[in-house]
């Protein structure tokens, strides 16, 4: 029996998850403006100190800084797109669909739960009305506008964690498809570049420096515990199970 991916299942996981991370996306927008409007008087409130920003980077221009924000999204999507290509083409394993699957499952609610017990103050100024969030009592826009930029969504990383949990995915397959140089390599190329797309979000001021180092640990070390792998493989593959027994139960052969 061979291992395949409970696809329905999958895909009704991953719509469900997509449009919760949309909704509290914008949930999380809206409560920095409630909170402005309600205890500041309309005054919103000021980035806090980042020794990085502040003392190594210095001033930033606007204009550049959400250009390089724009550099950022191409830096994780790019990758990501990538790596699902390349295991669509060279893989189609399960296991690798289903524990990037598990890891949206598990960052994106306690991502999402920590930004609503914590307002934090966004790393752009005047960031309500630099990325045009509603200010209408109609809260609709909640459920269906896409959050493009997000106001006060500074405890994480998202994009770095997307990064961190595809890159992990692309060395899996790596092992699987590569010799030993190439996945070397390959583990190489995708840390320069997690480093290069920090860069970015440091030049831009996208986030505060402990939240995006924070991500990185918090991410590295969960998706390499074995409890993930075991939830994904329980979840979302067909036959995983058995198919891993299968595996460990080899005979080895003894020279007598």
């Amino acid at each position: 029996m061979i291992p395949t991916l409970r696809r329905f299942r999958s895909c009704l996981v991953l719509t469900l998850v997509v449009y919760f991370n949309l909704v509290m996306a914008n949930v999380v927008s809206l409560r920095q403006h409630w909170y402005v409007q309600t205890y500041r008087n309309g005054t919103e409130l000021l980035p806090l100190y980042d020794t990085l920003f502040v003392d190594w980077i210095g001033s930033t221009n606007l204009p550049t800084a959400l250009t390089l924000r724009d550099m950022v999204d191409v830096c994780t999507w790019s990758f990501v797109v990538v790596t699902i290509v390349a295991w669509f083409c060279l893989s189609q394993k399960p296991i690798h669909a289903a524990r990037a699957l598990s890891a949206q499952l598990l960052f994106i609610p306690m991502f999402t739960l920590a930004q609503l017990l914590t307002i934090v103050p966004d790393s752009t100024p005047n960031c309500l009305d630099t990325f045009a969030v509603p200010s209408s009592q109609d809260i609709g826009w909640v459920f269906w506008r896409y959050p493009s930029r997000t106001c006060g969504n500074m405890l994480w990383s998202s994009d770095i964690a997307q990064l961190v949990v595809f890159t992990t995915i692309a060395g899996d397959i790596a092992l699987q498809r590569c010799g030993h140089c190439a996945t070397r390599m390959l583990w190489l190329i995708s840390h320069l570049w997690i480093l290069m797309t920090v860069a970015f979000v440091f030049s831009a001021k996208y986030q505060y420096s402990v939240d995006v180092l924070s991500t990185v640990i918090v991410v590295k070390l969960a998706m390499t515990h074995p409890s993930l792998t075991r939830f994904a493989e329980y979840s979302f593959v067909r036959n995983g199970k058995y198919f891993e027994r299968h595996l460990h139960n080899e005979m080895v052969p003894v020279t007598i």
